[in-house]
């Protein structure tokens, strides 16, 4: 791998495009701003930052309906019994421009190769005075429509002391419920409105995103402040138990949303891209302290 090294004066980012466009190690003023890579890994689980597109999460079962047709799609990680997050974590973009502060990169999926319509897609991170912005764009140049989501998916440095703060009206996926097929309201003791400190493990995705999101870190001093286009209406907090990072992931939709849709659930979040056109959203992080 090729790794790229992105820096201006308070920040240096280390991406690798070939592993996912993903990013291995993020500091500002020195400090680790998110869990940094194991070094000398191969698998972009172990990345800093990685995308997720054209879908967030599981595709249960490793099937989907889209105009009336069933559409299988193979795993795309081998610890994963179910396709997740996506082609563009796991595959190997282009570099198409690059500058000190900022670097733009391209992929390309074939459909016999995964998930099973062609796109194209582009990927770029910029530097700021304290912070960085992602932007990511999907373009769909086949004759027929396909369906897409995408997310960013951070890890941070969990402390005991970590307090996250976003507003969220429901919740569509927790890893304990048996059975996800509508979301439910977001339960008082789940609800990080106005700032809580995270105690417990999660594995959920909410809904109703308010576009903000705040993690705290009152023993260093240090707010991250996650903002995102309309486009982003859901975020999912994954906090393992026993592990020393959590991720605040925003999603432009819910995970297995091209199922749920397929079944006539509201809200999902998932989007068609007619042939020949695109979308794009965008992610921006900004460090106080």
């Amino acid at each position: 791998m090729h790794p790229v090294v992105l820096s201006n004066q308070d920040m240096q980012m280390t991406i690798l495009p070939r592993l996912g466009g993903s990013v291995a190690s993020l500091t500002y003023k020195g400090r680790d701003i998110l869990r940094p890579m194991k070094e000398g890994s191969q698998n972009p689980a172990d990345a800093a930052l990685f995308v997720m597109l054209p879908y967030c999460g599981r595709i249960r079962n490793g099937a989907f309906s889209y105009w009336g047709i069933i559409r299988k799609v193979p795993k795309t990680h081998p610890d994963f019994k179910d396709p997740i997050h996506g082609d563009g974590w796991v595959g190997a973009w282009r570099v198409a421009e690059q500058t000190d502060a900022r670097l733009a990169l391209e992929y390309a999926h074939d459909k016999t190769k995964g998930f099973p319509f062609d796109y194209a897609a582009t990927l770029t991170y910029t530097l700021t005075d304290a912070g960085w912005d992602m932007e990511i764009t999907i373009r769909n140049p086949s004759p027929l429509p396909m369906p897409c989501a995408m997310g960013v998916h951070p890890f941070f440095p969990k402390t005991k002391d970590v307090v996250l703060d976003f507003n969220s009206r429901v919740v569509w996926v927790n890893e304990n419920d048996p059975i996800f097929d509508k979301p439910y309201p977001t339960p008082n003791e789940w609800d990080f409105g106005g700032g809580k400190v995270l105690k417990d493990a999660f594995n959920t995705v909410f809904g109703g995103f308010e576009q903000s999101a705040k993690i705290i870190y009152p023993d260093r001093d240090t707010l991250i402040e996650i903002t995102t286009d309309d486009g982003f209406r859901h975020i999912t907090l994954f906090a393992p138990k026993g592990k020393d990072f959590f991720c605040l992931e925003p999603w432009s939709a819910t995970a297995d949303a091209f199922n749920l849709a397929a079944a006539g659930v509201i809200g999902t979040g998932i989007r068609s891209i007619g042939p020949g056109q695109s979308i794009s959203g965008r992610v921006s992080f900004k460090i106080k302290g």
